[in-house]
């Protein structure tokens, strides 16, 4: 469906900051920022989701007259992605169960939906759902997430979505969230003092909220240095291909960051470890 029929004559675009890898304007109650190879299978999906009832997501509308991906604007306070401060609502462990539990709704919601093969992913090609899979959506970091006025979340950017496990985007929100950064001035400049007792409690909170079942609570350190390590080889090759987001950010260290993260995480793995087990103490 092409979105030129709702386009308005002299209507104001507004950028919109906060993003890492591409421009994206507003323009009255739509967004609209840079189509690729993978947009046709995220709009599949995004309709899917909106067919299900599952209203915590962008909804498509084709694309623009300049060929623009054109998608419903989520209205609400958007998470910072630094040097700004975490807003405190997204930092307590209320918000870190909501957002588990957004998470969950998401995979859920996903119940029927067969991603057509011939349909590319940005970093993957397109291919069935394997058993146990879901279309993950890689990026649910702060900065990609909304609170919306009624306290709920929506998540926005389905750009790096693909076909996974679904622990792979339980472990980007607990590293994004908790958050499991090696540098402590990282931590202190995005979300104040935050000790390593907030920390465990963090994550138990995202798991619990997630409502993992023991198979996933006892992989789920492995699947978060998988991830680290995972994000860095991304943001390597899609460097090495010559995107200029991407070489930007491996000029600014986002491939070595990863690897700091994930020395610093297997130092107290067996910290949350425990603090994911199911008969933990809350």
């Amino acid at each position: 469906m092409a979105a030129g029929e709702d386009e308005r004559v002299g209507a104001q675009e507004e950028v919109l900051h906060g993003g890492n890898t591409g421009h994206v304007v507003r323009v009255a109650d739509t967004v609209r920022r840079r189509a690729g190879h993978w947009t046709p299978a995220v709009h599949a999906l995004l309709e899917h989701l909106a067919e299900a009832g599952f209203d915590a997501v962008p909804r498509p509308l084709g694309t623009d007259e300049q060929g623009r991906e054109v998608l419903t604007y989520v209205e609400g306070v958007g998470g910072a992605l630094g040097p700004q401060r975490l807003p405190t609502a997204f930092q307590t462990l209320d918000a870190c169960r909501a957002i588990g539990a957004w998470l969950r709704g998401f995979h859920d919601a996903q119940e029927g939906f067969l991603p057509d093969p011939a349909l590319p992913w940005r970093v993957s090609p397109g291919r069935p759902l394997r058993p146990g899979e879901v279309v993950v959506h890689h990026d649910v970091g702060t900065y990609n997430t909304v609170l919306r006025p009624d306290g709920s979340f929506a998540v926005i950017d389905f750009d790096f979505a693909s076909p996974g496990d679904p622990l792979e985007d339980l472990a980007y929100i607990l590293w994004s969230w908790t958050p499991l950064w090696h540098d402590p001035r990282a931590v202190r400049r995005e979300m104040g003092e935050v000790t390593m007792a907030d920390r465990l409690h963090k994550f138990a909170a995202l798991v619990d909220g997630y409502g993992a079942d023991a198979g996933q609570r006892a992989r789920v350190t492995d699947a978060v240095l998988e991830c680290m390590e995972g994000h860095a080889r991304s943001v390597e090759e899609l460097a090495a291909e010559g995107d200029p987001a991407f070489v930007r950010m491996h000029a600014e260290g986002h491939a070595d960051r990863p690897r700091r993260d994930a020395a610093w995480f297997v130092r107290r793995r067996d910290l949350f470890a425990a603090a994911a087990a199911p008969d933990a103490t809350r």
